[in-house]
C-alpha cells in the first residue's frame, strides 16, 4: 500500500497528540513542510501524493525531537514574527505571537515620535528591535538599540539583522551587550522590554520550556526581579515625553502598573490584553 503525505501527516499528528503536545496537527504540518521545503499551499496541494522515497525516516526523527519537548522553532531553525523570518537557536527565546502586540503598540507610538531613540532591553533573537527598525520610515532619524546580557543571544540577533538587511529593510539598528540599562548614558524616548518574568515554579511546571535558555526565562521568586530593576532605573534615562512597554505574565500586570505609577505619577499607564484576552503588556506614556 502506498503511503501518502496525508497518511504521514495524520500518523505524526496522532503521535504528537498522544505525547501531550498542545498543537499536534499544526506542529506535524510545520515539520512536514520543513522536511519537504514546501509552503503551506504547496503541501495541501500534494497531500494525496505518495510520500517521496527517503522522507519517512528523517520526518520521524523530526517528530521524535518534538515528542521529546524540543520547540518546533528550534527544530526548523526559524520562526515568523511580524511577517519576517527570524533565525532561532537555543541561545534565545522563541518569539511568541503575543509579543507582536507590543511591537504594534510601539509602532503606534512612534507614528507621533518618528525620530525617537529606542531601546529593546533583553532583545534575544532581535525580533522586537528588528521589527520596529524595519517599520521605520526611510526619512526617520530614529535609532533602535538592541541590548542583551547574553553574547550568544546577541550573536543570533545580529545574524537576523544581517539576514533581513539583505532584504533591504533594516538600516537603523545597533547592538549592545549590557545588563538592563547599565551602560546606557544618553536619553531614551522609548524603552521596550520582554525580560525574564517566569518564576522557578512556572518553569518547572512547563516541560515545553526545558529547551529554552533559563537565563531568558527566570525572573526570580515572583518573576519581577529584572522588571523592578529596570523600572527603578528608568527615570535616569527616559525623556520627559518618553514611553515604555513591558511584556509580562498576566498575574504581574497590576503590580507593574502600580510600580510605574509610583515612579512616574504624571504618566498614563494601561494594560494591553493579548488575543486570548489575558492581561499581557503594561505600557506607559509620559506625554
Amino acid at each position: 500500500m502506498t503511503t501518502t503525505l496525508q497518511h504521514l501527516l495524520r500518523t505524526a499528528s496522532l503521535r504528537l497528540a498522544a505525547a501531550g503536545i498542545d498543537t499536534p496537527r499544526l506542529d506535524a504540518e510545520v515539520l512536514l513542510r520543513h522536511a519537504l521545503r514546501l509552503d503551506r499551499t504547496q503541501l495541501f496541494l500534494r497531500l494525496a501524493d505518495p510520500a517521496p522515497d527517503g522522507l519517512a525516516a528523517p520526518y520521524e526523527r523530526l517528530i521524535a525531537r518534538r515528542v521529546a519537548g524540543e520547540p518546533v522553532a528550534y527544530i526548523t531553525g526559524t520562526r515568523e514574527f511580524m511577517g519576517y523570518p527570524f533565525l532561532v537557536t537555543p541561545a534565545a527565546l522563541v518569539p511568541r505571537p503575543e509579543t507582536e502586540l507590543l511591537v504594534e503598540w510601539a509602532l503606534g507610538w512612534l507614528a507621533d515620535h518618528p525620530d525617537a531613540a529606542i531601546i529593546d532591553v533583553g532583545t534575544g533573537s532581535g525580533a522586537i528591535a528588528i521589527s520596529v527598525a524595519a517599520a521605520l520610515s526611510p526619512s526617520s532619524r530614529a535609532i533602535v538599540v538592541a541590548s542583551d546580557a547574553s553574547r550568544d543571544a546577541l550573536d543570533i540577533a545580529m545574524r537576523n539583522k544581517t539576514l533581513l538587511s539583505g532584504m533591504g529593510i533594516v538600516e537603523k539598528i545597533v547592538f549592545i551587550e549590557q545588563s538592563l540599562l547599565r551602560e546606557t548614558t544618553g536619553e531614551i524616548d522609548l524603552v521596550l522590554a520582554n525580560l525574564p518574568y517566569l518564576t522557578p515554579e512556572q518553569i518547572a511546571e512547563n516541560p515545553d520550556l526545558e529547551a529554552e535558555p533559563r537565563l531568558a526565562l527566570d525572573g526570580g521568586a515572583d518573576g519581577l526581579d529584572l522588571v523592578r530593576d529596570l523600572i527603578a532605573d528608568l527615570p535616569r534615562v527616559l525623556t520627559p515625553h518618553g514611553a515604555a512597554g513591558f511584556e509580562l505574565d498576566p498575574s504581574q500586570t497590576e503590580e507593574v502598573e502600580a510600580l510605574l505609577r509610583a515612579t512616574f505619577p504624571e504618566a498614563n499607564v494601561r494594560t494591553i490584553r493579548d488575543l486570548a484576552g489575558l492581561a499581557r503588556h503594561v505600557v506607559m506614556t509620559r506625554s
